[in-house]
């Protein structure tokens, strides 16, 4: 039997009248008429009788309406679940991430989730995370991978993803680097470090106030991801702050972690989320992707 017969079956069966039925459903009631003949050959049964205002289910239409009922209650159950299913396929997802993140993270898993969501497409932006938290809290990105922000907004929700490990750093052959032992040998050396806005500045900032030193003599700050200003640190006596990370990979060469003690620090990573937002399915299934990498595999 054919589904849209059964749907017209139970619109006469419910107006009690082909031709209202047939004006409710924007059909001709000849084709209207041809669906229900074609349904009770089917049957085997009459559905309809002749009544004083209309038509009236025979007993075996009762029990035709019972059912069609249920069909049409499955098929459209089974409808929303292949639009969610579609949905969790299709469509575009907003990420920012810092640039640390985007080889360690964002690239593989990509390749992983595009294997189960092919039409799925991705806007991403690269940023330290400040501006990308500022920008999910614009709404113009549907989730940020960053470190977590020492006050978290309101209006921003976060899931832990494992912490980021940071080291002060000079070039391997520094002249004084065996001496770079301690906060106060620090105080003479001159930096590249993070804008003060930024949370690696502020950290940096409150080394040197509990050891009861001046500030930090500033020579480069910037507002770009630590790896950047790594070559710069190669060709200059300047210290600065890196990834543990990345002093094993090829943007590393050439610098080394100062050994002194707290010169390490672990701050934890987080994706977050506009609580107020009205997320898409492919939108949670690729932060769930996210939270589950992290898992499997660390940062």
């Amino acid at each position: 039997m054919r589904i849209d017969d059964l749907e017209l079956f139970v619109a006469v069966a419910e107006h009690g009248s082909q031709q209202r039925a047939a004006e409710a459903r924007g059909l001709s009631q000849s084709a209207l008429s041809k669906a229900m003949a074609r349904l009770e050959a089917e049957a085997g049964l009459a559905l309809f009788e002749r009544a004083a205002k209309g038509l009236a289910l025979t007993r075996a239409g009762e029990g035709m309406l019972a059912h069609a009922r249920a069909v049409l209650q499955s098929m459209q159950g089974l409808r929303s679940a292949l639009d969610a299913q579609r949905a969790s396929r299709a469509g575009q997802v907003r990420l920012g991430s810092i640039p640390f993140l985007m080889p360690s993270l964002v690239s593989p898993l990509l390749a992983r989730f595009f294997v189960q969501r092919p039409l799925a497409t991705f806007s991403i932006e690269t940023h330290l995370s400040a501006r990308l938290m500022a920008l999910l809290r614009q709404g113009d990105i549907d989730l940020a991978l960053v470190a977590v922000p020492a006050q978290l907004p309101a209006e921003v929700e976060c899931s832990l993803l494992g912490p980021m490990r940071m080291q002060v750093v000079a070039r391997e052959d520094h002249p004084r680097r065996a001496m770079l032992r301690g906060w106060p040998d620090l105080a003479g050396e001159r930096w590249a470090m993070p804008a003060a806005s930024l949370y690696l500045r502020q950290w940096l900032d409150e080394k040197f106030a509990l050891a009861g030193l001046a500030p930090p003599r500033v020579a480069v700050e910037s507002t770009a991801s630590p790896v950047a200003l790594a070559q710069l640190l190669r060709q200059s006596d300047l210290l600065g702050l890196m990834l543990s990370r990345v002093l094993r990979q090829p943007e590393g060469q050439g610098l080394a972690a100062l050994a002194g003690e707290g010169m390490a620090w672990s701050h934890g990573l987080a994706v977050c989320w506009r609580r107020a937002s009205q997320p898409s399915p492919l939108c949670l299934d690729f932060r769930e992707a996210v939270i589950q990498w992290c898992r499997e595999h660390g940062i």
